[in-house]
């Protein structure tokens, strides 16, 4: 009786994981100036990924509200809206 219910407990959590990876996507831009380095955290507060540095980037997010922290010396935070589609967004740390 216990392999069908390991089965089934696999397969749920395999449908979770693939139904989670389905509602992320790319979020892609620029950090300004080259020099800059920025942290990526959810409405919760917790950081993710890790640290961005200035010029090109590209992160995979899951839909939702972020908030794009510059790092010292600069303050600035710029709103991140992932879409579950390709997203662009320029990140200025002036």
């Amino acid at each position: 009786m216990r392999p069908p219910i390991l089965l089934a407990a696999v397969t749920l959590c395999a449908g979770t994981l693939l139904h989670t990876a389905a509602n992320a996507d790319v979020v892609q831009g620029t950090v300004t100036p080259a020099t800059a380095k920025v942290i990526i955290k959810d409405g919760a507060g917790n950081q993710v990924g890790g640290e961005l540095a200035g010029g090109p980037f590209q992160v995979r997010l899951a839909a939702g509200r972020f908030t794009a922290e510059c790092q010292p010396p600069s303050q600035k935070k710029v709103q991140i809206f992932s879409l579950a589609q390709p997203t662009t967004v320029n990140i200025d740390c002036t």
